[in-house]
């Protein structure tokens, strides 16, 4: 495994669908939702990256990155995001799982 790979082998991206009830929040409900959101996920902070996505594609509104070292981080940040304080907003409707290849240069022959 190349150096970058050294931490954080495992990837998933989370294509996500905000619903409507969420919009009609209104932009303190919206904030105040998330900041319950961000503080049940700190200790996932740095595993995970958001890409905001709204108004450039209709199936996705958000796309959330998490690395770890491993599968079981993965489906621990998932699960309590799929139960936090966005969950009854959020659907998650794609996902894509994988692990992190070094660079062509770098690989070793099976």
């Amino acid at each position: 495994m190349h150096s970058i790979g050294e931490k954080n082998k495992y990837m998933s991206l989370l294509f996500m669908k905000m619903s409507q009830e969420y919009f009609s929040l209104g932009r303190q409900g919206i904030h105040d939702v998330s900041a319950e959101h961000v503080r049940d996920l700190t200790k996932y902070a740095p595993n995970l990256t958001h890409v905001v996505t709204i108004g450039l594609d209709a199936r996705y509104d958000q796309v959330t990155l998490i690395e770890a070292d491993t599968l079981e981080e993965i489906y621990n940040a998932v699960v309590d995001f799929r139960t936090g304080a966005k969950a009854k907003y959020i659907s998650i409707v794609d996902t894509i799982c994988g692990l992190k290849a070094p660079p062509r240069n770098q690989r070793k022959p099976f």
